[in-house]
Formats: structure tokens, sequence, C-alpha cells
């Protein structure tokens, strides 16, 4: 999610004025450094990551009280915290992990009197839209899992393949589609099943970005819609060509390092 900050996600940020975040899958903590640094001090910062590629310590020494690392599955924790205002969703990219952190968002605020959170989620287009991926497979109920193996992606075709293709380190679903698989799939079946008129908006670039905001948080924060609306415009629609373009080509420029290196 760390490339969309600054085009896409930093801004609508600021329009929803959240006091409360929850960001599930951290890696290298980009995305969580840079809203520690920008969010004002009103504002408190949940982060789950059962292996982070860095060291909460430094956030909890820089910003305390603010900042609460959880080094668990978001399953474990998302039962246990407060309603929150913004869910930024890029941990296991499975429909079973999406889908229920859905329904443990959606619980929390019913629980609490609020409106679900502004969910922006990754990975809803290609490869993972619509094929699981299990970082760890034995935490998937086995009726829930799809057949995977470690091999590649290619776009286009719906089997994985023998040699090459994208990911071919990782627990990749065999084939692409159907129920039950991939993040797109699971946000689909959770909207399916929501009871509150609202807005999804999806941007097709770098695996994808999807926006799920209900009515009556629109209604109460204005600024969200036109932030919507904006990245939906005309010029909102450029500016996402120019991002996947910049993207595209700093994708290729790493490649060719990692070939000579």
């Amino acid at each position: 999610m760390y490339p969309f900050w600054d085009p896409v996600v930093w801004p609508l940020l600021q329009a929803a004025h959240a006091r409360r975040i929850v960001e599930i899958g951290a890696l290298r903590g980009e995305t969580t450094a840079l809203m520690l640094e920008r969010l004002g001090p009103e504002t408190e910062l949940h982060v789950i990551d059962p292996v982070p590629e860095f060291d909460p310590a430094e956030h909890e020494r820089a910003f305390p009280v603010r900042y609460i690392f959880h080094r668990d599955i978001s399953h474990n924790v998302l039962p246990q915290l407060p309603p929150v205002d913004v869910a930024l969703v890029d941990g296991d990219h499975n429909w079973f992990t999406v889908y229920h952190e859905l329904k443990m968002l959606s619980d929390a605020a019913r629980r609490g009197g609020a409106p679900l959170p502004i969910l922006i989620l990754h990975d809803v287009c290609w490869p993972y839209g619509r094929r699981d991926l299990y970082y760890a497979p034995e935490t998937i109920p086995v009726e829930f899992r799809q057949e995977y193996a470690r091999a590649g992606i290619v776009r286009g075709q719906p089997r994985l393949v023998p040699d090459g293709g994208l990911n071919a380190h990782l627990p990749n679903a065999v084939e692409e589609g159907g129920p039950r698989n991939g993040v797109l799939t699971a946000l689909e079946d959770f909207i399916a099943e929501h009871d509150q008129s609202s807005r999804l908006v999806v941007l097709p670039v770098h695996f994808g970005l999807a926006f799920f905001v209900e009515k009556s948080r629109l209604r109460a924060t204005r600024r969200v819609g036109k932030a919507l609306d904006e990245l939906e415009s005309p010029a909102g629609l450029r500016r996402l060509v120019r991002f996947a373009n910049e993207a595209w080509l700093a994708n290729q420029g790493a490649l060719q390092v990692a070939a000579r290196s």
C-alpha cells in the first residue's frame, strides 16, 4: 500500500479526520512511519503484524501512547479492539482471512454504535483479487483453504505454472477464480451481506486498491466523498495513469538491477 500513500491514501486520511486507525499488515513499516509522522497527536494507531520486517520498539519509543503494536494475527486482535475510523487491510491475501477481518471490523463498529470504518484494501486486482495466497497455510481451516502449491502465477493463465511466473516461492492457490478465492471475492461477499448503503471505489493499478465507505459516514464527513469523487474524476484518472506508469518503470528498474547483481 506504500506506493499509494501520496496520491491516494494520505489525502483520504486527511479528509476523514480519523482518530483511531488500524493497519493490518505493515511489512517494512513504511506506511506506518508516514502515518505516525503526519497524523496529529490525537490519533491512535494500531498496527497488526505477526512477523514485522522492522523494529516496532522504535515507533513505540518515538510515539508513546499513540502507537500500539500487536505482534499477532489479525483474527486474534480485531475482536479486542474498539471501533476504528479507518482500516488499512493489507495482510494475508486470502478469502478466509480478509472476509473475517471485514466481519470483525463491522462487528466492533456495531457494538460501539459507530459506522463501519472506511475500508482500504490492497491487492484487489491481479494476481490476488481472485486467487488465494497463504503466508501460513496451517492457520487457514481446511474447509476454507484452496488447493495450493509453491509455483508461479502468469496473467491470463488460471493455473499455476511449473516454471517461472510471479511469486513462485509463495503458497498460491493452484486455480484462479471460483467461490471463496481471493481478496476481491472476500470484499464482494462481505458487501453482499452488508445491510447499509455504501460506496465502493476500485483503483485498478499496482495490484489494485479498493475503498468501501458507508454513506452515513460520507454524510458525516463530506470531504471523504469529495476525495473519492476526485479519484474518479478525469483529472484523478489522469493522475492514476501517471502513477501506474511510474510504478511500472520503477519495477522495471528494480528488475534490471536484480538481473545485473
